[in-house]
């Protein structure tokens, strides 16, 4: 992969989304709330409800995911499409049940400086239970990492405009939009993460996805090989080991 160091300059201001439905006024209540007390401001993705889809996006569905799994996808496309349709290199895009941290705009920003230069998506929450490889040391202990496998979630993602178009690739969309993250192979998705995580989520709320599909078991083939291509033999292996004695 690509050695190039992103680089952020005065224009890079962060941006960020959060994705909140028309009826969650209390939900996006909370997260303005959690925003503000982080000194951040945000602008609001209005979520897509079920299988209401806009026409724009009709053509990647069909309807083979739970109606709220499919609004969520959907909420997220839409998300990359404000990246694209402003012009930006990259933003933030939070769920509305994510909490971010005291130390999320300096991690965040670091993040963004330190990873190489064809990132596509920073992972701000949730860790893996299994071992990473450390691409780069930040600031008061956090790295940001190369997964061997990626959690599951997507309350709060950094995406960068390559990452943007990777995810608005033309396609049928069967799978939720965190499983396409973990299984970054079939969409060639660049994916490193900040941990300790820097986005927590509220557990007091209850999620808006209230049915869930099963997909199907991921490649394991797959993932091997795209995980020894992104991260290199003896470093996938060591991660493998690790994760095998439990040195995570």
């Amino acid at each position: 992969m690509g050695s190039g160091i992103y680089k952020i300059d005065c224009r890079d201001e962060m941006r960020v989304f959060y994705i909140n439905r028309d009826v969650d006024v209390r939900r996006r209540e909370r997260i303005e709330l959690a925003l503000s007390e982080v000194g951040l401001s945000a602008e609001r993705v209005s979520g897509i409800e079920g299988y209401e889809l806009p026409d724009k996006l009709r053509d990647y569905y069909d309807f083979s995911m739970p109606p709220g799994e499919t609004g969520c996808s959907a909420s997220h496309l839409t998300a990359a499409s404000k990246i694209l349709d402003q012009n930006l290199p990259w933003a933030v895009v939070l769920e509305d049940d994510a909490r971010p941290t005291a130390a999320f705009q300096e991690a965040v920003n670091e993040a963004v400086s330190s990873a190489p230069h064809d990132w596509d998506i920073i992972r701000l929450v949730r860790a893996s239970k299994w071992a990473t490889h450390t691409v780069s040391r930040m600031t008061k202990g956090k790295r940001l990492v190369r997964y061997s496998k990626i959690p599951p979630g997507a309350a709060g993602l950094i995406v960068s405009a390559a990452g943007a178009r990777k995810l608005l690739r033309p396609r049928t969309v069967r799978l939720p939009i965190d499983v396409e993250i973990k299984w970054p192979w079939d969409l060639k998705l660049n994916v490193f993460g900040v941990v300790p995580p820097v986005v927590h989520i509220d557990a007091s709320l209850t999620s808006t996805i209230s049915k869930r599909s099963r997909p199907r078991s991921y490649n394991r083939r797959a993932r091997h090989l795209f995980n020894i291509q992104q991260m290199g033999l003896v470093r996938y292996l060591w991660c493998a080991v690790q994760s095998i004695v439990g040195l995570t």
